[in-house]
Formats: C-alpha cells, sequence, structure tokens
C-alpha cells in the first residue's frame, strides 16, 4: 500500500511538471504612474522565450519551470526580475530610469550606454523617423536636432537637401555662387560625414527611412575624434535593421498619397496686370521729365497719357483679349497634382544564433508640373550566425536603385513668365510656338510639359558590411570589418526642338550623356577592451586600424543640331555640332590609427580619451599625416550623496571637452602638384599643339584644423517629465583652404594654400516635457533650439575682404556666406528730388547709403549686409494620445536669412523689362503711394537689388494615427496594425512673396512649388 502510495505521489508530482511546461503566465506591465507600456519585452531569463506587451500593457508567456524568472524591460525604464511563485498572473511596475539612460547609443566604431556620454550626441529612434511617413531621412531630420540645420532646395521629386551640423567651417565652399547655394550636393564641402552600417556614404536620400534602426548625430569634436579628419563636418552615424532572435516577424509598411502646390505667389490675374501695365507706361513717360533741374509732379504722373499698343500686341489677339477681358490662366493649366505611395515588406527573426533580417522597398513620387517624376527600389539584408561562443560573423547588403526625372528646367519659371493677355492655342486649337509677339524668347511651355525637355538620372548603389567578431574572454573583443560601396550614376538631358531651350531652331537641339563609376572600401580592424580595474571603476579602450580607399572615374559628352527628337540622350552621335566631350579619373586613400579610452568611476565620474593618426594621399609629402587628439570629461552630479534629498531631479550632468579634428576634404586629389594642360599656338604659320604648366603645386598644403571647446548640460526632473540639454561650444578652424589670387605677371590665376581662418560659436537647447499624463490620455512636446555664429578670423596675407560674383564677399569679421552689397535706406521721395538727383536717382528709386560721402554710389559704397545662414533655427513637437488615438503638430522654423531672390529678380513689378514678364503684387511706389515697401515699376529698380528675408515658420507635418485594440488582433492573428493620416508641409508663415522661403535662395531655373502633401498609411505586422 506505501507502495502505491509512493508512485502516485510520483505520478502526481510528473504531472504537475508537465502541465508548468504548458501553462501561459499572464500579466500586465505599468509604469511607475500605473500606465500601460505596450512594446514592452517580457523574456523568460536563460533562454531565447520572449514576448512583447500588446497596446494595453498586456503579455502572455509560455514557462517551463514553475521557479522561472522573468526579465522585464522597456527603453527609458530600469528593467525588472520577477520570480515566479506559482501565480498564473502579475502586475509588474516599472521604474523610470533616468531620461532613458540605459539607452545605447552609437559612437562610432563602438556604443556606449545614454549615461556614459560624455560628447554631445543627438539620437533618432526609427519610430521617430518613420512617424511623419516621410520619404527620405533628411525630411525626416527636419527641425528634429538641435544644431542640425536641414534645408529643402528644391521640391521636385527625389531632390536632395542641404543638412549642416554647427554651422560652416569651409571658407569656400565649391557649390556657393552668386544666388546662394545651389542644388549640386556633390559638390558641398561643409555636409557632414555620412555612415551607414560601417560605410562611407555620400546621399543618405536614396536610403529609405523603414530600414533604419537608428541615426546618431555625433556634433563635437570630442564625439567625432574617432573618425579624425572625415568627421571635421559631424558625423551622422545610421544603423540598419537588425533581426532579434524569437518568432519570425512578417511586417508590411505603405502609403498613399497626393502632392499639391502650396503656398502660391499672388502673381497678377488678367485684370491686375493691365493695371500694372497702365502704371508702367505712366512710370516710364513720367521718368522721362526728369533731367537733374526739372522735376516731375503727382499732376504730371495722373495725367501721363498712355498707348497701351507698345505692350498689348494686335497681331496674335493680345489686344483683343484685353479689350474683351480673355485671359489665359498659365499657372493653372499646368500646374496639377502627384501621386506618392510606397510599400515595404520586411522580415525578421532567428534562433540557435542565426539572426536575419530583410526588406524590399519602392517609393513612387511624382511632381506637380510637366514629367517631374522620382522612383527609387530599396533591398536591404542582414545576417549573424553565433558559431561559437567566441565567435560570430555576419554580413549586411543595401540595394538602392532609382530614377529621378526632373523635366524641363525651364517649365516652371516659364509658366510665371508669360503674361495673362496671350493665348495658348490659336483658333484651330493649334498649340502657338511663341505666344508673345513683343519677346520671341519666350516658347509654349506645351512642349516642356509633355516631355521635350527630359533631365534624367539613374543611379545604382551597392555597400555591404562583413564581419568577424572574437571574444576571447569576457573583457576582450575583436573584430574586423570590410565595408565596399559601388555606386554608378547615369545622368542625361535632352532639350527638344520645341523647348524653350531650342525655340525650333534645330542647331539649338542639345543632347548631354555624363556616366559615373565610384568604388571605395573601408577595412577597420576594432579591439575593445571592457574590464573593472577594482570595485566602481571601469575602464574600456578601444583600439582601431582603418584604411579608406576612393575611386573615381567617369566621362561627359554634349552634342547639339539633331534632325530629329527620336534619339533623346540616348544617340549623342546623331549631333553634328560635338561641343564637349571628355573623361576622368581620380582616387584618394586615408589610413588610420586611433585609440579611445573610457574610465568610469563610480558612474560619477566619466573620462573619454581619444587620438587618431591620419594620412592623407591628397595633401603634400611631409605634410600628410597629422595627430587629432581630444578630451572630454562628465560629472553626474545627481549620483553624488548631497543630491540624495532632491528626490525630484532625477538626473543632472555636466560635460567638458576639448577636441581638434582635421580636414582634407577642402581638397581635391592632386591639388598639391602641379599638372600640364593642352594649349594652341603659332610656330610660323602653322598651328601646334602642347603642353604648358597649368597650376603651381604646394608643397606645404596640408590639413586644415578645427579646435573646439563644448560645454554641456544634461537634467531630468519630476519623475523625467522634464528634461532639458543644454550644449555651448567654440569651434576654430585654422589654415582654411582657399585659392590665393596672383598677379597676372606669374602666369597664373590662383594657387591654393592654407591661408584663411574661420570660427563657428553658438548654443544649443533641447527640451522635452511629458505635460499630461493620465491613464488614457497623454500630451507631451519637445522643443529644440539652435543658435551659431559664423565668423572669418583671417584671410590670405594682409587682405581684409575678397569679394567674389555679384554679391559674395569674405570679409574679417563677418560669416563666410555674407552678402556684399549697397545699404537700402529706403526709397527717395518726390520732396527729395533735387538731392536724389546728385546720385543719378529720381524719386521712385531705392535710396542707398554713400559710405565714403564721394556723391556717388559704386562698388566703394558696398557693405556687408546679411547672410544666407540662418541667425537661429528652432522646431517643435506636441503629441497628444488618447487610449489608441494619437494626434501630432510638428513646425520648425529658420530666422535670419537675408540673401538674393531671383524670383524677385524676374517677377518683382519693379524689374524693369519693358512688363514682358508677368509680376508678383507687390506694394510698388507711385506719386499716389509714396510709403510704398518697393520702388516704382520700370525705372525704379538700380539693376542690382533683390535681396530679401526668408523667415519662415513652418508646419512640417500634421499627424493623426490610431492602433487597433489587442482583442481584436488576436481574433485576426495580428500583432500590431495602425492607420494614419499625415499632412505633410501644410502651412507657411513668412513674409516673402516667392513660391518658397526655403528655396528662395535658389535659381528659379530648374525650380517648382512648394509642396504640401497627404498622406495615407498602413503598418502591420504578424
Amino acid at each position: 500500500m506505501k507502495k502505491l502510495k509512493f508512485l502516485m505521489l510520483i505520478f502526481l508530482m510528473s504531472i504537475t511538471a508537465v502541465s508548468w511546461a504548458q501553462t501561459n503566465v499572464t500579466g500586465t506591465v505599468l509604469d511607475d504612474q500605473n500606465v500601460p507600456l505596450p512594446g514592452a519585452n517580457v523574456v523568460v531569463k536563460g533562454t531565447t522565450n520572449g514576448v512583447v506587451t500588446d497596446f494595453d500593457g498586456n503579455f502572455s508567456i509560455s514557462v517551463q519551470d514553475s521557479g522561472s524568472t522573468l526579465i522585464v524591460s522597456y527603453i527609458g525604464f530600469d528593467s525588472k526580475e520577477i520570480v515566479l511563485n506559482g501565480a498564473l498572473s502579475y502586475s509588474i511596475t516599472l521604474k523610470t530610469s533616468s531620461t532613458g539612460l540605459d539607452e545605447v547609443v552609437v559612437i562610432g566604431y563602438g556604443s556606449v550606454k545614454k549615461s556614459d556620454l560624455t560628447g554631445a550626441v543627438a539620437s533618432l529612434d526609427t519610430e521617430t523617423l518613420t512617424e511623419q511617413k516621410k520619404t527620405d531621412i533628411g525630411q525626416a531630420l527636419q527641425g528634429r536636432v538641435a544644431g542640425v540645420d536641414v534645408r529643402t532646395l528644391s521640391s521636385k521629386p527625389g531632390a536632395p537637401l542641404s543638412i549642416k551640423i554647427r554651422g560652416n567651417t569651409v571658407i569656400t565652399n565649391n557649390n556657393v555662387g552668386n544666388d546662394g547655394v545651389s542644388d549640386n550636393l556633390s559638390d558641398d564641402l561643409s555636409k557632414p560625414l555620412y555612415v551607414v552600417d560601417g560605410v562611407f556614404f555620400e546621399d543618405i536620400n536614396i536610403l529609405n527611412p523603414a530600414d533604419i534602426q537608428q541615426m546618431d548625430i555625433l556634433k563635437d569634436a570630442s564625439a567625432t575624434a574617432i573618425y579624425g579628419s572625415r568627421g571635421a563636418n559631424g558625423v551622422v552615424i545610421i544603423t540598419t535593421k537588425n533581426g532579434i532572435e524569437g518568432k519570425t516577424v512578417f511586417s508590411y509598411e505603405s502609403t498613399f498619397g497626393l502632392r499639391t502646390a502650396t503656398n502660391l505667389p499672388d502673381m497678377y490675374s488678367g485684370d491686375e496686370y493691365v493695371a500694372f501695365v497702365d502704371d508702367y507706361l505712366k512710370a516710364r513717360q513720367w521718368r522721362g521729365l526728369f533731367n537733374g533741374t526739372n522735376f516731375g509732379t503727382i499732376d504730371d504722373y495722373n495725367n501721363a497719357v498712355i498707348d497701351r499698343s507698345t505692350e498689348f500686341q494686335s497681331s496674335n489677339e493680345e489686344a483683343d483679349n484685353v479689350a474683351n477681358r480673355r485671359y489665359t490662366d498659365w499657372l493653372g493649366d499646368y500646374r496639377k497634382s502627384g501621386v506618392q505611395t510606397s510599400h515595404t515588406v520586411g522580415m525578421s527573426g532567428g534562433s540557435n544564433g542565426l539572426t536575419y533580417n530583410g526588406s524590399l522597398g519602392y517609393l513612387s513620387d511624382e511632381g506637380v508640373m510637366g514629367i517631374e517624376g522620382y522612383e527609387r527600389y530599396n533591398i536591404s539584408a542582414s545576417l549573424s550566425k553565433k558559431v561559437t561562443d567566441k565567435f560570430t560573423v555576419g554580413l549586411k547588403t543595401y540595394l538602392a536603385f532609382s530614377e529621378r526625372e526632373e523635366g524641363s528646367r525651364e517649365l516652371f519659371r516659364s509658366t510665371f513668365r508669360l503674361v495673362p493677355t496671350v493665348n495658348s492655342f490659336d483658333p484651330n486649337g493649334d498649340v502657338i510656338l511663341f505666344p508673345d509677339d513683343q519677346d520671341q524668347r519666350f516658347a509654349n511651355p506645351y512642349y516642356d510639359a509633355t516631355g521635350e525637355w527630359r533631365v534624367n538620372t539613374k543611379s545604382l548603389d551597392v555597400i555591404a558590411n562583413v564581419f568577424l567578431n572574437y571574444k576571447p574572454a569576457k573583457w576582450v573583443n575583436f573584430k574586423t570589418q570590410f565595408a565596399p560601396n559601388i555606386s554608378t550614376t547615369r545622368f542625361g538631358e535632352y532639350r527638344g526642338l520645341f523647348t524653350k531651350a531650342a525655340r525650333n531652331d534645330p542647331s539649338r537641339i542639345q543632347s548631354h550623356y555624363d556616366s559615373r563609376f565610384s568604388t571605395s572600401y573601408t577595412w577597420d580592424n576594432i579591439v575593445d577592451f571592457d574590464f573593472d580595474i577594482f570595485d566602481g571603476h571601469n575602464l574600456k579602450t578601444t583600439l582601431i586600424s582603418s584604411l579608406y580607399y576612393n575611386q573615381n572615374e567617369g566621362s561627359n559628352l554634349e552634342t547639339r543640331d539633331f534632325d530629329t527628337d527620336a534619339y533623346l540622350f540616348y544617340n549623342t552621335q546623331a549631333g553634328t555640332d560635338v561641343r564637349n566631350y571628355g573623361s576622368y579619373y581620380g582616387k584618394e586613400s586615408l589610413s588610420s590609427f586611433a585609440g579611445r579610452l573610457n574610465y568610469n568611476i563610480r558612474d560619477r565620474y566619466l573620462f573619454t580619451f581619444t587620438g587618431r593618426y591620419d594620412g592623407s594621399s591628397k595633401l603634400s609629402v611631409g605634410n600628410k599625416w597629422n595627430f587629432f587628439p581630444s578630451a572630454a570629461f562628465a560629472w553626474r552630479v545627481s549620483e553624488e550623496g548631497f543630491m540624495q534629498t532632491a528626490d525630484w531631479i532625477n538626473d543632472l550632468k555636466l560635460r567638458i571637452s576639448y577636441g581638434e579634428s582635421g580636414n582634407d576634404t577642402t581638397v581635391q586629389p592632386y591639388s598639391s602638384l602641379s599638372f600640364l594642360s593642352n594649349t594652341n599656338y603659332l610656330f610660323g604659320d602653322n598651328l601646334g599643339n602642347g603642353k604648358v604648366v597649368a597650376g603651381l603645386s604646394n608643397s606645404n598644403l596640408t590639413w586644415e584644423i578645427s579646435k573646439e571647446y563644448n560645454f554641456g548640460l544634461d537634467f531630468a526632473a519630476i519623475n523625467n517629465r522634464v528634461r532639458l540639454g543644454f550644449e555651448y561650444y567654440n569651434k576654430e578652424t585654422e589654415g582654411s583652404i582657399l585659392n590665393r589670387q596672383l598677379s597676372s605677371i606669374t602666369g597664373f590665376g590662383s594657387a591654393v594654400g592654407n591661408f584663411g581662418s574661420v570660427r563657428n560659436r553658438g548654443v544649443e537647447v533641447t527640451l522635452n516635457t511629458v505635460n499630461v499624463r493620465t491613464d488614457n490620455f497623454s500630451w507631451k512636446t519637445s522643443i529644440n533650439f539652435s543658435k551659431n555664429t559664423n565668423e572669418i578670423l583671417k584671410l590670405d596675407g594682409d587682405l581684409d575682404e575678397i569679394p567674389y560674383g555679384r554679391h559674395g564677399v569674405l570679409k574679417i569679421g563677418e560669416a563666410v556666406d555674407a552678402i556684399y552689397a549697397y545699404d537700402k535706406v529706403g526709397i527717395w521721395q518726390l520732396d527729395e528730388a533735387a538731392e536724389a538727383a546728385v546720385y543719378n536717382a529720381v524719386p521712385g528709386q531705392y535710396k542707398f547709403v554713400d559710405q565714403n560721402n564721394d556723391d556717388l554710389i559704386n562698388q566703394d559704397d558696398k557693405v556687408v549686409i546679411g547672410s544666407i545662414s540662418p541667425e537661429w533655427t528652432g522646431g517643435m513637437t506636441n503629441t497628444f494620445t488618447y487610449k489608441n488615438l494619437d494626434f501630432s503638430v510638428q513646425m520648425h522654423t529658420r530666422q535670419g536669412v537675408f540673401g538674393h531672390s531671383e524670383f524677385y529678380q524676374h517677377f518683382a513689378p519693379y524689374q524693369g523689362d519693358d512688363a514682358k514678364f508677368n509680376k508678383v503684387d507687390l506694394d510698388y511706389w507711385t506719386p499716389n503711394n509714396p510709403n510704398a515697401k518697393y520702388p516704382a515699376p520700370d525705372y525704379g529698380h538700380p539693376g542690382e537689388w533683390y535681396y530679401e528675408e526668408f523667415d519662415f515658420v513652418r508646419i512640417g507635418n500634421i499627424g493623426l494615427g490610431y492602433d487597433f485594440p489587442n482583442q481584436l488582433l488576436d481574433q485576426l492573428n495580428i500583432s500590431n496594425l495602425r492607420l494614419s493620416l499625415d499632412v505633410q508641409n501644410p502651412f507657411t508663415f513668412t513674409d516673402y512673396e516667392g513660391p518658397d522661403p526655403e528655396t528662395g535662395l535658389q535659381n528659379s531655373y530648374n525650380m517648382t512649388y512648394a509642396v504640401k502633401t497627404v498622406l495615407f498609411g498602413l503598418k502591420l505586422s504578424f
């Protein structure tokens, strides 16, 4: 009997064990305010068995043992271990950590917890990058990070953005011209370094934001020092998604929306244009009354007899159109809505030490004029295998193929130029090639809009990162990674017979075909040491050997004079007039040795020391190598004993750093060498061909060196509901590279060298607050502010200024992108006619300051009147959440921008072009309107002044989203389902009357409207 009881006991214990092996444990994860935490990780300790909480913070997990331990974690909160005690349901509360200090920040060749940061680093996660459904990373970054100025250069689909970190350290940028910064960012020497999965990258516009796991922005010299010379303008580190061990997860993201023109300039309607022509004709006649001693009066102006026939022609029915108020809406006829759609399919998972992640993305984006469009295909794949406890191997690859069609470069401004009083089609419905008999330069934009003008670019980029990780002991790790990058681009442009460029003249038809092929690689060997010296003292050391190689080659061809438009740019040899042809080749290499030491004393005192020794092939012999050190210290004041009574303070950290970084990006390969070029010469009566020395060598050409101090503060209070970040920096760049102008007696125009010096200093403030937080509702606000002051400290020799272009100047004490022009102080009025005559001016013209009082307005009177760089930038995002519904509004601003507006130069009423163009409706001067802001039509413009302020506040995104409840998702066997509606760039507040203050510095050639996009989004995973 006892034996039977014993057997029954064993049987019952076995049943109990089996039942536990099959038991599900449920629970809810809450924060310290009893608000559910969706997306928290719940893992059985010592296993790969894990789940994620649903929107209501609930989870259900299968456990194998009644004594198992659950590890519960969530970003921004302290992890917690729960030992199971036999219960089947648990309520778990996580304590808010110090401002998410356990978050991992990538700092280059490694990562650290946010709490251990000593430099100025900002991070954006995948949720932030994708929440507004932006098509490229630059747009997602705009207005989100203090110290990072992101500017749209064109609203055409696929257009790149300008990104600058802490101002411009480059004293002469290749792409700065008469009208500000061009849209050719390949020559922008002030752009930051982009690192994608360890690969140095050029164009992040081709990346799919949905593929990005995290973006880390290194701003100060201490943070960027590990990249040495390549990090002189800041570093943007992009990490694409990796797989995570566990269930295979499939995901799908899609958007569909419409793009429409917004912020439309107020151009003259038909009646308004006719009234303007009357004022223009009066102004011309009235101006003729002034001869220095005789001056016109208001009565002379009002009684002027005008002849409209000089402006409204009868040969093309224009006069009849005016008489019958029959007008053409050129703008409306060629403006349309564009469709934008995107799809991303992803898969990730892993088991037994193998993790994988893959995605396939597609984007189609149509423009709002003509045939503008952009298509992008992205393929991302990563694979990592833990071969043994010591060895891990992996591969990451990323492929991007894109095709961008810009359409006609003239279409936009042609529709603005053509006046509403002329016809687009004749009575038979045929296109009138030259609608305005007054000016045969302006062809009908019909042909430009339908594809006779093509500007097409195809690009293919492939990057990879193959790595081997060996960890022989807990405290040491070795990693070697090889990261190649192959990029090829084909550019084609064709200007057909009936475009504005050719104007029905076959000899003017143009075909351009350019190709570029680039190969580069980076090979890094990294050794990490991490060990405790003794209690409370931790030492981490990183040693790096790195080799970078880059090779570029390409060709270009231009021919003209075609007998058909059938070939486009694919058959350049059909053009009988060969205008340009050539090919090029160049290569460069950079070899580096670096080390970083992090010393942590009781999580209170944090020291970082970094040194990098760089050698560049582009610099002169004897000056190729240089050492760039940095040091940083952080004090976590909140961890001190005397702070423990201030329990309302969650975190307080003070930081100080100093670093030096070099820069050789301002130097083209072979710049230190002299070179030869072809030339022709006469030998008697014979024409010969020979070689001449075309440039001077510089045996002293060496690094630009930037020295930067940074003071920072991180603060969090009231249960982390208020978080503040502050930075002050001062960065001086010595030995800035610029071209020295040489005397013509030398036989050379200029020579490149280290002649200048530039300083950038400023402040950055970031404030994040949780204004309201209840069980069902929350309101969060994020604000950032940046102010940067740029100043030239030194130029070549004794020079204190070097003018360039129409309105540019390099001047000591001023910004590198200063505007150099006359100082305007108003408009000459009728009672000032005699004084105006001294300067050969009349009432209605701009009044300028005679700086040297010589009664002349000339080059000697030009001064710096502004800068195209903003005085300050800022952004703010408000997010409201009610249960499963969320609503957000994001805005950003650029203030203190001043520059030349080519749009005004073409379309201001005082433009002085015989009223051939239509005009933007500006308040112009007449004798009856003396308090106007702008000068008189016809004669009011002095030939140079079209400078404007481009300040604006833009609502970047209004978003509404809904996450479906867990109960419904369980029925559908879906883990996540979200619908969203985003309105991108719906409102812009500005005094600038052009199409877009953000692109106002650009040439109106090859431009388009500012664009508003309404996007519906779907995101699901299962």
